[in-house]
């Protein structure tokens, strides 16, 4: 009888490589697939981001303002595709759906560096297929950033602390220096991984002497603290009103249930906010927040040995802006840090799982190879439940069009679409304005449209022909005016091609 060998091992000493490639295949196409129309419109935030990446064309350095989430590379990067694919929906979402595809492979390589393959390639399949992950790096925010600088930053400081060479102790430092300028999360990644390295190397005795090469980072630590303290410094009335934006708790009692509801969110009660989940569906599907959990108790239980007690650490230090905001709590985009190391845990709880298989059959290939099977049918349904509750549920929802501005979308394509010579009165709530403003570039002055709030329609001078832009948001209060002020016109509403809802309207009135 023929020996029974476990799936993909047939392919000998590619498959490691074989199975990484499959893995960014998957990932590539949970990224990329109809990423021109999903998500189907544009949200406030996203195209404050890419005004503030235009202003750069103008010669305004970016700094750490709200408008770039306090994330200055974003608005670099932003800049660059905008300059390559034009002011596009498509140019603010090409950058995180690479990043995204990236993040599969960093957490690949962290985790291979921390534990074995096994975990190492289930931990790269969850960040490539959960939703909470997919959402977050189709989406044009600046947190999509964190899913690849985490593991990246903690695969280098892992190599630099073990091999000590030079190239690796500079590679750390320049990822933490791109943690800097990458937001909140990353200022907290940076100095988590900074105070977790310092203290081992006091442990070890290995700060001092001085030498050649740590006097070299020493100085280029100080140039690039010094880079981002003058960034800083520029944007200091922006940072004043951070810990107010984030929203802070502000007693023990708030705290408490902010902590318990950033837990639940994994499991039983997610973000309700569309722009980074479905719906309030858990972070993670049955089975693998089911792993997640049982990888946490595996962590505990095995406290004795150093990596599980710096995952733990990680786990609650990355989960804590979560936690300790009441801005949408539960919130998946403020747990951005902490999503690698939910999908290592949840790793490890598959690979104790197995081992706990394993060692009930230890000499049955049979018994083995079917229990392995069985966890390949489950990670395969958590693939196929990925794709239906994004590409399915959450793109199929009317809630899902509302949260991406579906109005303030369509009336910036009817501009866009109307002679060059026609100039409209585009009236829309003060929350819809920068979408328009993006879509039709308007700090470059190529479009032909006048910016209005309803409480500005009153202003409009008299005389000539005009016509007015109006969306849903802005009907009531903007008709009021324009009929008192503009009596005779024609309201024309128009409809969405997707819910049959009224989204905008065109009044048109002649002297």
């Amino acid at each position: 009888m023929a020996k029974i060998r476990p799936p993909f091992t047939w392919f000998g000493r590619y498959t490691n490589w074989l199975v990484v490639g499959g893995l960014v295949i998957v990932a590539a196409f949970f990224r990329l697939y109809e990423l021109t129309t999903l998500p189907p419109g544009l949200y406030t935030g996203e195209a404050q981001v890419g005004l503030d990446a235009m202003r750069l064309a103008h010669g305004v350095l970016p700094g750490f303002v709200a408008a770039n989430g306090y994330a200055p590379l974003w608005t670099v990067l932003q800049a660059l595709s905008i300059m390559a694919l034009g002011h596009t929906v498509l140019a603010l979402r090409v950058w995180p759906a690479i990043i995204g595809i990236g993040a599969v492979v960093a957490t690949w390589l962290w985790a291979r560096t921390w534990f074995d393959r096994r975990v190492a390639l289930v931990a790269a399949f969850v960040v490539a297929v959960t939703p909470w992950a997919v959402t977050l790096s189709r989406n044009a925010l600046p947190v999509a950033l964190i899913g690849l600088l985490v593991p990246l930053t903690l695969w280098a400081a892992t190599w630099a602390y073990h091999r000590g060479g030079l190239k690796w102790w500079l590679l750390t430092l320049g990822l933490g220096l791109i943690d800097l300028v990458s937001g909140p999360l990353g200022w907290l990644l940076a100095l988590t991984v900074a105070i977790l390295g310092t203290i081992r190397l006091v442990q070890r005795r290995q700060l001092w002497p001085l030498n050649r090469n740590r006097l070299m980072l020493g100085g280029a630590v100080v140039l690039g603290l010094a880079g981002a303290g003058y960034v800083a410094g520029r944007s200091w009335d922006a940072l004043r009103h951070l810990p107010a934006a984030l929203g802070l708790v502000s007693s023990p009692t708030a705290l408490a249930d902010a902590v318990v509801r950033t837990l639940l969110m994994f499991n039983l009660h997610g973000d309700d906010n569309l722009r980074h989940n479905f719906g309030g569906e858990p972070l993670l599907n049955a089975f693998v927040g089911l792993m997640f959990i049982a990888g946490l108790l595996v962590t505990i239980s095995r406290l004795a040995q150093r990596r599980y007690r710096v995952l733990l650490v990680l786990f609650a230090v990355f989960l804590a802006p979560a936690a300790i905001s009441l801005v949408g709590l539960p919130n998946a985009a403020h747990a951005a840090a902490v999503l690698p190391v939910v999908a290592v845990l949840a790793a490890v709880g598959v690979s104790y799982m197995l081992e706990l298989w394993y060692a009930t059959f230890p000499i049955n290939s049979a018994a083995r190879t079917t229990g392995q099977a069985v966890f390949i049918v489950l990670l395969a349904l958590t693939l196929f439940q990925g794709y239906t509750q994004y590409f399915r549920a959450w793109a199929g929802s009317t809630e899902t069009y509302a949260a991406y501005n579906e109005p303030a979308v369509a009336v910036a394509k009817f501009v866009q679409a109307e002679p060059a010579k026609t100039v409209f009165y585009v009236v829309a709530q003060s929350d819809e304005l920068p979408v328009v403003a993006y879509l039709n570039n308007y700090l470059n002055d190529e479009s032909h449209y006048i910016p209005l709030t309803p409480g500005q329609v009153a202003g409009v001078p008299l005389g000539g022909t005009k016509q007015f832009v109006i969306t849903a948001a802005a009907r009531d209060e903007a008709t009021k005016s324009l009929r008192l002020k503009f009596p005779g016109g024609k309201l024309q509403p128009h409809i969405s091609t997707f819910s049959q809802d009224e989204i905008y309207y065109t009044y048109e009135m002649t002297p």
